[in-house]
């Protein structure tokens, strides 16, 4: 007799915390007409399913996905293997070929390498019988679940062409071109938009380095010199960063500067980030986020439906968007926080 498994939120948190899903559409909705949201089904077979902890010292929302993803292999009744790396291409595709050789049933793909550089992973997987399943990333003939590349885009520009009346000057930064291709995605988005508002200006994209950096003294080193080639008030209107290292570091130049003119908008949560952004002084005044921990339990249940040969399609599901003002910065950092450090304490035992 089988007993179906519900799909317990982390411990303490609600599906209505600014962590999930603070714009209140169900973005996820891929998921749900593919079929893939019921959870999966006990059996006796252990399934092993294996991911790669590639993040680093930055990448604290990758890490909460990590953390979600293995709690639910383990609640569902599966195994988890891991192996620890570094966040790049590499590294994640160098885990990736250890853990072909791990005896597992799944391997979980992601987060930067794209399709076409994961498809002889893919190849030599299928050869050994082993399924494949993409974490933020698409992965070739395989389900794969992501964040709202384009909804984030949107609802970040949306946000910033309305509160400055759809118009100024304004710059974009985030990883380096090429590095975690969402944000480019994002950029892009957001330079299409302001293109078609007549006394909006989009100044060339600054970059910002890769995770494996300090980007936090390479923000404050690029917004540094970039409010010294706009010195007069009012000669910029705001700063978009996608990452929020890049964040931390341009407000960390405007207080070096004095400068209070500049609004600044910001994509990801992190303790720090939310940290900045409760300051009464901070120009730091919106930020959207991927809710991994969900993208995590998500990928989770595909992988123990793939290890006890269900058929999933290999359709592409996508999170929610998260959004919070200033003002809700309090409760976000919060949630962010016990969150946090659920995640250490549970990824200890699994070299994380």
């Amino acid at each position: 007799m089988t007993e179906e498994i519900k799909s317990p939120a982390v411990p303490g948190l609600s599906r209505r915390t600014f962590l999930t899903a603070a714009g209140g559409t169900m973005a996820a909705a891929g998921l749900l007409s593919a079929g893939l949201a019921t959870p999966a089904i006990a059996q006796a077979k252990k399934v092993r399913v294996g991911l790669g902890l590639n993040y680093g010292p930055f990448n604290q929302p990758w890490r909460r996905g990590c953390y979600t993803l293995l709690k639910k292999v383990v609640e569902l009744g599966g195994e988890a293997v891991t192996v620890r790396g570094t966040p790049s291409k590499q590294s994640e595709q160098d885990s990736a070929r250890s853990l072909l050789d791990r005896d597992i049933d799944v391997l979980v793909l992601g987060i930067y390498s794209l399709e076409s550089e994961t498809a002889y992973l893919v190849d030599e997987a299928k050869k050994r019988n082993i399924k494949t399943v993409g974490f933020a990333v698409p992965v070739k003939d395989s389900p794969f679940v992501t964040e709202d590349t384009y909804g984030t885009g949107a609802t970040l520009s949306y946000h910033v062409l309305n509160v400055t009346g759809r118009q100024g000057t304004f710059v974009q930064t985030a990883e380096s071109k090429g590095f975690y291709t969402p944000f480019d995605q994002e950029a892009d988005q957001f330079s299409l938009m302001a293109s078609y508002e007549p006394r909006m200006k989009v100044l060339p994209f600054v970059s910002g380095s890769v995770s494996t950096q300090d980007q936090i003294s390479k923000g404050r080193e690029n917004a540094l010199a970039l409010l010294q080639a706009n010195p007069e008030p009012g000669s910029l209107t705001g700063i978009i960063s996608w990452w929020w290292p890049l964040t931390i570091g341009a407000a960390q130049a405007m207080q070096q500067m004095g400068r209070t003119d500049v609004r600044i908008f910001n994509h990801y949560f992190s303790n720090q980030l939310l940290e900045e952004m409760v300051k009464p002084n901070s120009p730091v005044e919106f930020s959207t986020d991927v809710p991994w921990h969900l993208m995590g339990e998500q990928v989770a249940e595909i992988a123990i439906k793939l290890g006890r040969g269900e058929t999933v399609p290999p359709y592409q599901s996508r999170v929610p968007v998260t959004a919070i003002t200033k003002d809700q910065a309090g409760q976000a950092l919060a949630e962010v926080q016990k969150m946090d450090e659920e995640a250490i304490a549970f990824l200890k035992d699994y070299g994380g």
